[in-house]
């Protein structure tokens, strides 16, 4: 009788040849290069009554942080109210909506913008949004994604960055909103509820997420703007900002460069 002394020899070298391979797939699919050079679109938050919002004072500190941080892109700056001040694009050109549409359905004519400005033409962009205009743009990914009705195609979005968007809400005094955009920011609206289904967006060939909010944020919980389904690295807590102090942080800034020139792990 022979005895197969080669046997666990050749395991080992099955397990290894395994090993190698599943190492090949891998290194088949080269990592995302860091970029500076794509377009980012900024989209601003909820104002009371449709006020509007002056683009050049919620985003232009910002804008300047990532100029000098080497950004060489358009920067682009989006409103939808009637009384937007210094914004590149305004929505309204892209579909019927009025100070009082919902934030679902500003996404969705949001989606179509992005789709036909950019994706049609094979543009990869990245997005910033503040508050609601978190809402706007992941509630865009994820109706494009799926394909659903009112939705454009799906995005070419690379990165994501949002500042105190009510991913579960806004605060507890929102449960006063009965009616208009107000109504679909409080916690258990259906648009809020909708927009859980998917716990992270993703665009065309996938989307890094980057969500930022703070325990001293009065107007939406941190633990809101921080529910999404991305790695723990990638949700960035403060303890210090309020609401509207994000986008003119310093710390802040430096995070988000990062978060929009490099690929997240």
């Amino acid at each position: 009788m022979t005895t197969r002394l080669d046997s666990p020899i050749r395991m080992a070298a099955a397990a290894a040849v395994a090993l190698l391979v599943a190492v090949g797939a891998t290194a088949c699919e080269p990592p995302r290069a860091p970029a500076k050079d794509r377009v980012v679109i900024f989209v601003h938050g909820y104002s009371a009554l449709g006020a509007g919002n002056d683009c050049n004072g919620n985003f232009g500190s910002l804008k300047t942080a990532l100029r000098t941080n080497g950004f060489t892109g358009a920067l682009v700056t989006v409103g939808y109210y009637d009384s937007d001040r210094n914004c590149d694009v305004n929505l309204r050109s892209w579909g019927s909506i009025d100070n009082g549409t919902s934030w679902k359905d500003l996404s969705k004519v949001f989606s179509k913008y992005v789709y036909e400005t950019y994706t049609k033409k094979g543009i990869t962009v990245d997005l910033v949004g503040h508050s609601m205009g978190g809402l706007i743009t992941r509630g865009a990914i994820q109706g494009a994604q799926g394909g659903e009705s009112g939705f454009s195609a799906p995005l070419k979005v690379e990165d994501s960055v949002t500042f105190a968007a009510p991913f579960q809400g806004a605060a507890w005094f929102s449960q006063g909103c009965l009616w208009g955009q107000c109504s679909q920011l409080k916690p258990g609206a259906t648009d809020i509820n909708w927009l859980q289904r998917n716990a992270s967006p993703q665009g065309v060939g996938g989307t890094d997420w980057t969500v930022f909010g703070s325990t001293n944020d009065d107007t939406v919980p941190d633990e809101s703007a921080l529910a999404i389904g991305v790695p723990a690295a990638r949700k960035v807590r403060y303890t210090n900002l309020e609401h509207s102090q994000y986008m003119g942080d310093a710390a802040a800034q430096a995070r988000a460069a990062k978060a929009l020139a490099e690929v997240e792990s």
